[in-house]
Parts: structure tokens; C-alpha cells; sequence
């Protein structure tokens, strides 16, 4: 699938003349049952998501078994700690157990030039600098602390962010903990307890809960009639 038209042509349709921008239209881009498909052609961010070109780039990284739960279009435009001067994780937006995770960045917009760096914090040898590139996709920890330099002046997302966790840990369901808790605090137009899951790849070795989170009807095809 050659996925840098077709990420481009999807923001485009988002930010096109005349629609409101929503901040869900950026987020759960992968999943049929979100918001945001009425906008945007979910099945095809899901089939990119679960592409084995893809799955077989980040399996070193994250092991044979593999559970997709997120993505969005980012930066989020919405999100108040976008600042680029702040260090951030994805960690929160991870509710598993053990805590374990990997978040794909693919860089797909004309936006990007040699000013849009991706830093981060080494444990042993302190900062360390990449430069964002157009098609040049960026892997990294969950639990990795990072900021984005050169976004400020941005009017639209320059990147796709996937998320996903190994199948040996187990993704928390219940809303009333203190981390799902604390998800409702930063990101309260969305519900982490209710994500649904895509096992991509190998077993699911924790007993994952796969039913939550899906409806009897899935989002539109664009250029379609709404289901029945």
C-alpha cells in the first residue's frame, strides 16, 4: 500500500473548506466504530495499521504477538501540552499491564522541513536528536520521554501516530482506576476503557478483552449511504 497519498488525501478531507475542525476527527483514525470515520476511510488506516510491511518492521522491537489500541493524526492540534519546549510519553495513553509499548510515527507531510526535530532522552548519553523526514518512520518506547521541535508555527497534523502493546500484557478495562482516571483528566473526549483491540499479529497471551468496544454497526464507507 503506498500510504503517504493516502494519509494526505485523508488530513485534506478533515481540514477541507467549510467543516468544522473537531478534535475527534484526528483521533481512533483506525477504528470503523470512532467518530472520526464519518470522515475519514477507517478500513484503509486499519488495513495500513495491520500492513505486514509494517508489522514486520516493528516486530524486533515488540515481539512476534501484537495488539493494535490507538492512533491519530498528530500533533494534536487539540491537546494542551502540545508545547515544544515540554517533554512528554505516551505512557498514559498505554492502560496495559505489565506496562509495555511501541508508538510508530510516519511522517507524511509537505509541511515538514529540516527544522521539525524529534528529541528525546537517552538514559546513559542525554539528549539525542532526529530529524524528521517525509516517509522516514520514527519507532520508539512507550515510556520514552520526547519532544517535537519546529511545530509551533504548524496549522495541521505533519505525521500518523500508531500505538501498540504486546499480547503478554493485558489491556485495563476498568474505568474506575486511578490511571483510566487520570485519561479522563488530559483526554476527556476519549474513552481508553473502551478502546476497542486488533490482535495484528501472533496469540494473544493475556487474556485480552477483543469484544469491548464494538458496535453492531460500523462507520460508513465514504461516498456510501450510512449502513443499515
Amino acid at each position: 500500500m503506498d500510504y503517504f497519498p493516502f494519509l494526505q488525501k485523508q488530513l485534506a478531507v478533515i481540514y477541507q473548506s467549510g467543516q468544522k475542525l473537531r478534535p475527534w476527527l484526528l483521533w481512533e483514525l483506525h477504528n470503523p466504530w470512532s467518530r472520526s470515520a464519518f470522515s475519514v476511510d477507517s478500513w484503509k488506516f486499519l488495513d495500513l495499521c495491520q500492513s505486514s510491511e509494517l508489522l514486520q518492521l516493528i516486530t524486533p522491537f515488540i515481539g512476534e504477538n501484537i495488539i493494535l489500541f490507538d492512533s491519530q493524526f498528530s500533533p494534536d492540534l487539540y491537546d494542551t501540552g502540545k508545547s515544544e519546549i515540554s517533554w512528554k510519553s505516551d505512557r498514559l495513553r498505554c492502560p496495559v499491564n505489565p506496562l509495555h509499548g511501541l508508538v510508530v510515527r510516519i511522517p507524511f507531510s509537505d509541511l515538514i522541513n529540516e527544522n521539525v526535530k524529534f528529541i528525546y532522552k537517552a538514559d546513559l548519553s542525554g539528549e539525542q536528536v532526529i530529524e524528521v523526514k517525509f516517509g522516514q518512520l520514527i519507532c520508539h518506547n512507550i515510556n520514552l520521554a520526547y519532544r517535537i521541535q519546529g511545530i509551533e508555527n504548524l496549522t495541521q497534523p505533519v505525521e500518523y501516530v500508531i500505538r501498540y502493546f504486546p499480547a503478554t500484557s493485558r489491556y485495563l478495562r476498568d474505568p474506575s482506576t486511578k490511571l483510566h482516571h487520570e485519561l479522563t483528566e488530559r483526554y476527556p473526549l476519549l474513552n481508553y476503557a473502551q478502546m476497542p483491540l486488533w490482535l495484528v499479529q501472533g496469540e494473544d497471551k493475556a487474556n485480552n478483552d477483543f469484544v469491548t468496544g464494538f458496535q453492531p454497526k460500523a462507520g460508513r464507507w465514504i461516498g456510501t449511504e450510512n449502513p443499515v
